[in-house]
């Protein structure tokens, strides 16, 4: 009965347990939805101020007042180098702001001057800006509409980059040689106008010459000193017939000499 219990009272635990965690994850109200219509591609450091939209829609018949309140976080600046303001037609809306590290959260402390209904959005406005010493990184924007008695009625979120000042200087050195290689001289214009200078033949530093075109290379002769190539193929052709006429004379000679007979019969001795 003991282990019956343990179990029954495990089970109710993380039964309780899901059903706290379903609530958490599923906070807002169904029935609303929170946009962001226009993020801004990136935040230059020192740069003019660029605005976040959010806009809140329902499907519920009933009206109702919302209050905005905007999470920011950053990441590379520093949470006071961002500057916020909160904006409708009139000018800049009253907020009130939290810190935490490198969060902030910044809440309405009115109403929204509009109305959401059926068919009608309730809009909010804020122009965000970076100090110019501003690190380069990113900053992420949670927009939450709240109801008037502060139940989270839905909420998105959006990010963008960050380009700082900082960053951006230091990496131009490094990155210049790849940007626009140059070539380096080799020696000054007084060194290139001294005659001692280009008599030397530097042959690390010598200017290469201009490839010959096809009429300078007609014109080359086929030899420097045109003697051992002229000679060289009619002395082997007069070789070979002086060779040829002796070997024929030669012959000639030998066929010529008279041929003395040879006694090949045996005799015997007397």
């Amino acid at each position: 009965m003991r282990h019956r219990a343990v179990l029954a009272t495990t089970a109710l635990a993380v039964a309780a347990a899901s059903l706290v965690l379903s609530g958490r994850a599923t906070a807002a109200e169904p029935g609303f939805e929170v946009r962001i219509t226009e993020l801004p591609a990136t935040f230059g450091a020192g740069a003019e101020s660029r605005t976040l939209t959010v806009v809140a829609s329902t499907d519920r018949a009933r009206c109702q007042k919302v209050r905005w309140s905007l999470i920011l976080r950053v990441q590379g600046p520093e949470l006071d180098e961002a500057e916020v303001e909160r904006v409708e037609e009139n000018g800049s809306f009253p907020v009130r702001v939290q810190t935490d590290d490198d969060v902030a959260r910044i809440t309405d402390v009115q109403l929204d001057p509009g109305q959401l209904c059926r068919g009608r959005t309730v809009t909010a406005r804020y122009r965000i800006s970076f100090d110019d010493d501003a690190d380069t990184g990113r900053v992420t924007f949670q927009p939450q509409a709240f109801s008037a008695g502060g139940t989270l009625l839905q909420e998105a979120s959006g990010q963008s980059p960050v380009v700082g000042q900082k960053s951006s200087a230091t990496e131009s050195p490094t990155g210049s040689p790849t940007g626009s290689p140059t070539t380096a001289p080799t020696g000054g214009a007084d060194e290139a106008d001294d005659p001692e200078y280009g008599e030397a033949g530097d042959e690390a530093t010598a200017t290469p010459e201009p490839a010959p075109s096809e009429d300078d290379l007609a014109a080359v002769p086929a030899s420097a000193d045109g003697s051992s190539p002229s000679l060289l193929i009619p002395g082997l052709i007069v070789g070979a017939v002086l060779v040829f006429v002796g070997v024929a004379l030669l012959i000639r000679l030998r066929s010529r000499t008279p041929k003395h007979s040879v006694a090949t019969g045996f005799h015997p001795s007397r």
